[in-house]
Order: C-alpha cells, then structure tokens, then sequence
C-alpha cells in the first residue's frame, strides 16, 4: 500500500534516520519507539505530507485515505462531538452540514429538490450508519451517548483529544497514522483501542512510550 525507499532527513548536521525502506502492506501494524527527538514524529509528518525528506521517497496510492492524528482541538470549539467526530468523514461531512443548514431555513426558504438530493448522497455514503459507528467509537473512548451532542467546548484537553482519535478511527481510512494515541486514555479506553486496532485492516504506523500497548497491538 505505501512505499518507503531509501527514506533520510538531516537537520545541518544531525542525522534522525538515513536510508530507510519499509512496505506497509494491510494488516501490518508497526511500532515506532525511541527518544524525543529521534525522528519519530517527523516520520509520520514525511508519510502525511506535511515535511519533505532529505532525499528518498514515498509513494502513496493517489487514492488511499490516510487516518492522521492531529491534535488541533481549537478548530472545532463550537461543534457537537458527535459533528466533530463524524468531521473525519469528509464528503459525509459536507453533505450533513449542508442538509442542516437547508433544515435551518426550512421556515422561509426550502429547497426540496437539492435536499432531496442531499439525502441520496447521505444514503450512498451510508450516513446513517456512519453516525451510529461514530457514537460507538466515542463511547469505547471513554464518552457516553448522552454528551455526543454537548459542544466540544464542554470537555476539558483530554477529552477533546479522545473526540479527535474518535475522529480519525471514524473516517473509515485506508491507513492509519497514529501519534501517542494512548494519551489522557484510561486503561478500558486502551484495552478498547487495542482491539479496534487489531481490527484494522489496513496498515498501521503508531508512535508509543507505552510498551505494553505497542506489545498488544503491533505485528
């Protein structure tokens, strides 16, 4: 699935990785471990695009969905948890958050072609079901089914970072990114991660300090 030949990143003289090459191929799940500032979250930034390597390269399926990790929890302040979960999703995405605003102004102005548009769309994205994995990925996180629709502002850091995991798990990726995943997680929240990732079909790369989760997830 994603290519990684002869991968190096330098920073003037220090070295973090050289001439590296892996296939993440579905079904394999990698750990990466080490010290801060070994090169492990600039891995994972190479892979996503968001850094270029020194040299080598990466090769992508033009298609593939990738599931990253960001912990940009400000972004959303204002939205459902459930919306921020279900955000993961895009095309989905759109279409709900359009279909809502054409509800809002059902009083005045209503479109019922485009809606009814709108509905075929979230049929073909199979939107219904997406909300109901959307809440069951927040509830094994640790958030229960009576807070899904609380703003996001609601939850303290920790939370917000859980509903931003929910967020990628939800997305249905092709591949999944994950960095210290386990943070501000409890310990039936890990174990529960733990097997949602064991189920994960496609390839998995996941940075952790904690050993026991990488020994229980990691192929």
């Amino acid at each position: 699935m994603i290519s990684i030949s002869d991968l190096s990143k330098t920073y003037g003289d220090r070295t973090l990785f050289s001439d590296f090459s892996v296939q993440l191929n579905a079904g394999e799940r990698y750990g990466l471990v080490g010290a801060n500032g070994s090169g492990k979250t600039t891995l994972l930034n190479i892979l996503t695009g968001d850094l270029e390597a020194s040299s080598g390269k990466v090769a992508i399926p033009r298609r593939l969905r990738l599931g990253v990790l960001r912990q940009d929890q400000f972004l959303y302040e204002d939205h459902s948890i459930l919306a921020v979960t279900l955000m993961g999703h895009q095309d989905l995405w759109k279409v709900m958050a359009e279909k809502e605003k054409l509800l809002a102004k059902a009083e005045t102005h209503f479109d019922a072609d485009r809606f009814s548009e709108l509905e075929e769309l979230v049929e073909r994205y199979d939107g219904y079901s997406a909300e109901a994995r959307a809440s069951m990925i927040l509830e094994g996180l640790g958030l229960p089914s009576s807070i899904h629709h609380d703003p996001l502002s609601t939850l303290s850091g920790g939370f917000k970072l859980r509903v931003l995991l929910a967020q990628v798990l939800a997305s249905e990726p092709d591949a999944l990114l994950l960095d210290e995943p386990t943070n501000h997680l409890d310990i039936l929240s890990i174990r529960w991660l733990e097997t949602f990732l064991r189920d994960f079909a496609g390839p998995l790369v996941v940075i952790s300090h904690d050993h026991r989760f990488l020994d229980n997830v990691v192929t």
